[in-house]
């Protein structure tokens, strides 16, 4: 019987010492030291899951002095470089810690360090959504416009996905009803450094511009230029081929073969807000002289419990419709509130 509780006290203590053991710990630049688990750097904002606590800590990278991790992560820095190992920190070297990984061990600084994820965390882990709603309304015209955007984003060791999904309706008195509707799915696969590869789909249904169905399948690589704690320059290259489908009493369906190239500017860390801009630009090689561009901006408001406002402008130009009467040009403003899981 004595045996027995020695037995159990002792698989007690080694649990016990386990669970500790499997702790990281982070030092502010305030003297707070913070224990748990990390679960992401990302956007200048580190993700602390605490037993004690009933929510995250989420506390701003800049105001990190220290980090200490008994868990395997994922680590990327301004210059491309990539570790997979563990973090030991030493309050000698001020905001220098050393990664111990394998097959090469390294001191690096923290200001240095862009973004930060456990090797193998869980699936829901990975995961980004965000989703918003608008609706505006004018008596005077009767003016309805409802406006509906969604994003999944899925981040695993060395590759992304990112599906996205906007859909905008408006109804006027003595006025055609309008729609637009986009989905895009996008994959990127980290070659090395700061390349990648990658390969998607865009679906546009636009009654402005006579589509019924524009479908541009893309490959390409790109390459970040800037990548920093608090915004990120990037730029691909590459080939598409867009089939168009155009609706009315000409109903016909096209084919364009193109080149591709696309600048994407990400800020960040100003704030509650965040900004993004990108442009893409599609000349085409079957069709001299035909040349598409696809911009969109964004400015986002952090709202407490997730949630946020956001301001959006999308343009499409097409310097030669591939059917009469379509305009050239068609943009759509925006304004949202939704909820972001992270």
């Amino acid at each position: 019987m004595h045996l027995k509780k020695t037995g159990f006290s002792l698989l007690f203590v080694l649990l016990a010492l386990i669970g500790f053991t499997q702790n990281d710990t982070i030092y502010t630049e305030a003297g707070i030291m913070l224990v748990g688990e990390i679960k992401s750097l990302n956007r200048n904002v580190l993700t602390l899951d605490a037993d004690y606590a009933d929510s995250d800590f989420k506390i701003k990278w800049d105001e990190v002095v220290g980090v200490s991790s008994n868990s395997l992560l994922k680590i990327y820095t301004k210059k491309g470089g990539r570790y997979n190992g563990y973090l030991a920190y030493s309050d000698s070297s001020e905001r220098i810690i050393s990664v111990q990984s394998i097959p090469n061990n390294g001191a690096v600084a923290l200001s240095d360090i862009v973004e930060i994820s456990p090797l193998y965390e869980k699936f829901l882990k990975r995961i980004e959504i965000l989703i918003d709603a608008g609706l505006s309304f004018s008596k005077a015209n009767n003016l309805k416009q409802i406006t509906t955007n969604s994003r999944l984003v899925y981040k695993a060791n060395k590759w992304k996905s990112d599906i996205s999904f906007t859909s905008v309706f408006t109804d006027q008195d003595e006025i055609d009803k309008t729609s637009r509707t986009e989905g895009k799915v996008n994959f990127s696969y980290d070659v090395f450094g700061k390349a990648y590869a990658f390969v998607g789909m865009d679906l546009l249904k636009n009654s402005e511009q006579k589509l019924d169905l524009r479908t541009t399948s893309k490959v390409g690589v790109g390459y970040y230029f800037v990548r920093t704690n608090g915004m990120f320059l990037q730029t691909g290259v590459g080939i598409a081929n867009a089939n168009e489908k155009y609706e009315g009493e000409q109903q016909s369906e096209k084919n364009s073969f193109e080149g591709l190239g696309s600048v994407e500017f990400n800020a960040f860390n100003i704030g509650d807000f965040s900004f993004r801009t990108k442009i893409s630009i599609f000349p085409s090689f079957s069709h001299a002289g035909r040349i598409r561009v696809n911009g969109d901006a964004s400015l986002k408001w952090d709202l407490p419990f997730d949630f946020y406002i956001k301001a959006s402008y999308t343009h499409d130009f097409d310097s030669k419709p591939l059917a009469e009467g379509v305009p050239k040009n068609d943009y759509v403003f925006q304004t949202s509130i939704g909820w972001e899981f992270n």
